[in-house]
């Protein structure tokens, strides 16, 4: 499966369990509803989690850099580049060093 379809059957799976638990407060099951939500809460604090130790990580590799005053090769650049797996994300990064 490619990355944009699984993204897409992901966000269909979160719409329909949206819909369902708005189905679930309209019925007037309030507990169901609520489950749902701090299930969100949970994944969006996980993920948020995961972005912020990655966005240290990659501060730490700058200043550790910074420190030992160099920068990064043409060559260790671009592998870091074609490393990023999120294609959207690696599109924004320039190609080459300026």
């Amino acid at each position: 499966m490619t990355t944009a379809t699984t993204d897409l059957r992901h966000e269909l799976v979160e719409l329909t369990a949206e819909r369902d638990a708005l189905r679930a407060q309209l019925a007037g099951d309030l507990p169901a509803a609520t489950r749902w939500l701090q299930r969100k809460v949970w994944r969006q604090a996980t993920e948020l989690d995961r972005l912020n130790r990655r966005v240290t990580r990659q501060r730490f590799v700058l200043r550790t850099l910074a420190e030992l005053d160099r920068t990064l090769t043409a060559d260790e650049y671009r592998t870091a580049r074609d490393a990023v797996s999120n294609a959207q994300l690696r599109d924004r990064i320039a190609a080459d060093p300026a």
